[in-house]
């Protein structure tokens, strides 16, 4: 029989359902379909049930799950009007002709159903349950009340006859699910602020979208690549110290009125609460309510099952900051006030009471009052190392609280450069600094001994961040001054180490002397400046072609940097992984980045992502995983805004490096471009052998051996520079070899041998300078025998697919065709597994010359789009995701950041043609 004969049944347009149509419900559109395919093969009836609180999506989930039966074939009976008598009695009609028909009945909010109807319609389900019909009967709830005891009854007599099944829970929207949401309700996927708080309204979607829409007409939702909140003039800034930001008027207003719902002692206690901060500790909670702790029990309940608030292993916490705000606004501000002093008086005893104190104190203390002064700088003093944008917040306001002149005014404001130096915020730091030492200058000289050494501290601290801001020069006059400011007395660390390092990258010889005077007499020095003489004498031995004796001086000073209380601005760690990484000991480097992410403050910041991003970079790109070393290295030259310019060009380095090896040329070209306009190279910085190294590869590839030779000349008339270069990495010494055969420069080639000669007689144990020694001087003198020994050393996938190349060629001019196809196929393979699209081309156009076509490896198995196009890696992140694990979690499993898990993501996205983490666990099952 056609469906056509089903009286007056609505059609509904056959198309398959569409993810983008609604959000978050595809576990139960998912079991909507199956059902619908239990009913077409049992050819016998089944009723879905569809609970869902007010505002829920129920009515549009119906609709969705209406399209989803219609294109699977079945007619769709509509019930209308939704809940209503005149519903179900039109179903009935509408069914008399369904004999043999595959049917779908849609009927909504039956709650509102009069007895009678739903008596009626029980008899209906049951007369027609030997027919293929999926009834779907959908109806509200609202929370903790009881159901409908008409519908009640109905449901019960109907599942004692035939199968019911619930589709399940249509909870609050979360994840990628409320992100698509809140970009359907503003046009742009939304930034964190925007996104926290719909995350703290979301009990329902409508909810969402009533708070989307009230914002965009009140024109505080904002559009620019993505949606935000626009509270203030552009750039406005929010004072921290544990301070949640403000929310808008007609957010207050939803969350309110929900507020209202709850207890009064609860929501007395969620007053209080939000005075003490989020997290807070519970004793604390009972101690400010005067209560014992058994009086907390109703109203922590309370919240946690409303949502307000989440439960820490040792503390609570309000599930949203935004929540948190609107019961901190809540509170009348001169009772806030008395609250946050009375708080202070409670927690000072505690352990970390200062700082805790401090976050209360800030907030309501006044000038001349020494007492809240003194903690509130005690605070930002002990929050320096594990919570900087915090201090540097605690400082700046406690330095508003004191006039120029005042001696406490300038230890806050060297608290506050060193905050913003390790938060990241190197500019403000550096303008602070100044600002706080011109504000000391017009006192008489001499200054009082109280004055003088906090304004050396400062020129001290303010050196150090403009070492790290890449202003070589700046640092070292900053540096020198805090010096001769404190030559009497014992000299400021940061100064010391600070004016060490701006020497040595400015190019002064005398650095390494005064290095070694450290190193011999450290009883002198504490032991943060011995660590950072031994880093700069690792640095020495390095350049001077000391490769082990570096990486043991390294070592040793990371040994000593642990046993230390000072915290080291100049990481050792950093210049280790780089040494490691640079001698293939690829275990160790990883361990060692681990090591320092690991102890590093747990506040994101320039220190604790830049860095380490970088230092992951270099690791991948010798690994020869180049998507991970991209990502990386993006994160290391700052496209969040946060950045350490001193390391950057290693980043710039890498990006290049990787635009290369994959035949990106305009792209490398532009990375170098960068590097060189934004941090211009002096001879002596550790970067400039490397930048005209890569000059060297682009001019090779751009235009031949001879442009190249120009740059490796250039190279090699700095003294040491070529020996920096091809300690760069193992193949670095073959590829100089390669292109100056090929330019038949043969003085160049022996200039390139005597360097790595050099290297190894100085290192004759490391597998690393013998693996690069024996490349190079068998590549110059023909000897396929030692280049085959040389692959064999190497542990650098690069320069052993290099080898492989290398070696064939030198089993062509012997006229062994067999053995060198063998050798250039494994170093295609290898280059393709590496992503190096430009080495593998070349490989394949010499295997064509010898008459042998090899399928190009990508289109076979990476087309442009689908699952295939995927890399390796894309396809482990996939399935890591699309088996339910976080970002973290992935990057944890894969050993790399959840920033990198984030980039791959994109890439996934992209080539799937999908939007969300629910497509990709669709489509990967």
């Amino acid at each position: 029989m056609e469906r056509s004969k089903i009286d007056s049944a609505p059609v509904h347009p056959r198309h398959p359902i569409s993810p983008a149509e609604v959000r978050g419900r595809e576990k139960q559109l998912a079991r909507t379909g199956a059902q619908l395919r239990r009913v077409a093969r049992g050819g016998r009836s089944a009723v879905l049930l569809v609970e869902a609180a007010p505002g829920a999506g129920k009515t549009r989930f119906l609709a969705e799950a209406a399209k989803l039966a219609d294109a699977d074939g079945f007619a769709v009976v509509d019930g209308t009007p939704a809940g209503s008598d005149a519903a179900i009695e039109a179903a009935r009609t509408r069914l008399r002709h369904a004999d043999g028909i595959r049917t779908a009945v849609v009927l909504d909010d039956l709650h509102l159903a009069s007895r009678p109807a739903l008596t009626a319609l029980r008899d209906l389900v049951v007369a027609l349950r030997g027919l293929p019909i999926l009834w779907m009967i959908a109806f509200s709830t609202d929370r903790g009340d009881p159901l409908h005891e008409p519908l009640k009854d109905c449901l019960g007599s109907l599942r004692a006859g035939l199968p019911v099944e619930d589709v399940g829970e249509l909870g609050p929207i979360e994840g990628e699910a409320l992100v698509r949401l809140v970009a359907d309700c503003t046009g742009a996927a939304p930034d964190p602020a925007l996104l926290a708080l719909a995350e703290s309204v979301n009990d329902t979607p409508r909810a969402v979208i009533d708070l989307m829409r009230g914002l965009a007409e009140d024109d505080l939702c904002v559009v620019d690549g993505t949606s935000r909140l626009q509270l203030g003039p552009p750039g406005a800034a929010l004072l921290g110290g544990g301070s949640p930001a403000p929310v808008p008027k007609r957010f207050s207003v939803l969350i309110q009125q929900d507020l209202r719902s709850l207890s009064e002692p609860t929501l007395k206690a969620l007053r209080l609460a939000a005075v003490l901060g989020s997290p807070f500790a519970p004793e604390d909670l009972s101690a400010l309510l005067g209560e014992a702790p058994a009086g907390l029990l109703t109203a922590v309940d309370e919240a946690v099952d409303r949502g307000l608030l989440v439960c820490g292993e040792h503390d609570l916490a309000f599930r949203t900051e935004p929540i948190w705000r609107v019961l901190l606004d809540s509170v009348p501000p001169p009772v806030c006030a008395l609250l946050r002093r009375q708080a202070a008086k409670m927690l000072l005893p505690r352990p970390d009471g200062v700082e805790r104190a401090a976050l209360q104190l800030v907030h309501v203390a006044q000038p001349g009052n020494a007492e809240e002064i003194r903690v509130i700088s005690d605070g930002a003093r002990k929050l320096l190392a594990a919570d900087p944008s915090t201090a540097a917040s605690l400082a700046t306001r406690c330095m508003e609280l004191l006039a120029p002149g005042q001696a406490e005014r300038l230890r806050l404001a060297r608290t506050a450069v060193e905050a913003f130096t390790k938060a990241g915020h190197l500019e403000r730091a550096i303008a602070l600094a100044r600002a706080a030492i011109d504000d000391a200058a017009p006192l008489a000289p001499p200054l009082p001994a109280e004055f003088a050494e906090d304004v050396a501290a400062l020129k001290a601290a303010m050196s150090t961040a403009l070492l790290l801001l890449g202003n070589v020069q700046s640092a070292r006059r900053a540096a020198g001054d805090a010096l001769a400011a404190r030559r009497a007395g014992s000299q400021h660390r940061e100064a010391v180490i600070a004016h060490l390092a701006a020497s040595y990258l400015t190019g002064d010889g005398t650095a390494m002397d005064r290095a070694q005077q450290i190193l011999d007499a450290p009883d002198r020095h504490t032991r943060a400046v011995v660590v950072g003489a031994m880093t700069f004498r690792a640095f020495g031995q390095w350049r001077d072609g000391e490769v082990g004796q570096a990486v043991s001086t390294l070592r040793e000073a990371v040994a000593l940097d642990l046993t230390s209380e000072e915290e080291q601005m100049l990481d050792p760690r950093w210049f280790l992984a780089f040494a490691l990484t640079r001698t293939d000991e690829y275990e160790q480097a990883a361990a060692v980045v681990r090591g320092s992410a690991d102890t590093s403050a747990p506040v994101t910041g320039a220190l604790t992502t830049a860095v380490p991003a970088v230092l992951r970079a270099q690791l991948h790109l010798a690994q020869g995983r180049l998507d991970e070393a991209e990502a990386e290295a993006r994160a290391g030259v700052g496209t969040d805004g946060r950045r350490i310019p001193m390391l950057a060009p290693q980043a710039w380095l890498v990006l290049a490096s990787v635009a290369l090896r994959r035949g990106a040329l305009t792209q490398a070209e532009e990375h170098v471009g960068a590097l060189k306009k934004h941090f211009p190279q002096h001879v002596s910085s550790p970067w400039w052998a490397a930048r005209l190294l890569m000059n060297a590869r682009l001019a090779e590839a751009q235009a031949g051996p001879l442009a190249a030779a120009e740059v490796l000349a250039e190279l090699g008339a700095q003294a040491g520079a070529l020996r920096e270069a091809v300690m760069e990495d193992p193949a670095a010494a073959a590829w100089c070899v390669r292109s100056m055969l090929a330019a038949d420069r043969p003085d160049l080639v022996e200039m390139v041998i005597g360097t790595t000669q050099d290297v190894l007689v100085r290192n004759p144990r490391l597998p690393s300078v013998l693996a690069t020694a024996l490349h190079a001087r068998a590549l110059a003198e023909g000897d396929p025998e030692a280049l085959a020994r040389a692959g064999r050393l190497h542990r650098n996938p690069w320069a052993q697919a290099a080898a492989a190349e290398d070696h064939a060629a030198l089993l062509l001019d012997r006229g062994d065709h067999g053995n060198a196809i063998s050798e250039l196929d494994r170093a295609m393979s290898a280059y393709g597994a590496l992503g190096g699209e430009r080495d593998a081309a070349r490989v394949r156009a010499r295997l064509r010359g010898l008459g042998v076509r090899r399928r190009h490896w990508q289109h076979a198995k990476r087309p442009l789009s689908g699952w295939e196009s995927l890399t390796r890696t894309e396809r482990k992140v996939a399935e890591l995701v699309a088996g339910g694990l976080t970002n973290q979690q992935a990057a944890r499993h894969l050993f790399i950041s959840p920033h990198t898990v984030g980039f791959h993501l994109r890439q996934i996205y992209r080539k799937l043609g999908i939007r969300s983490r629910t497509a990709l666990i669709r489509l990967r099952a």
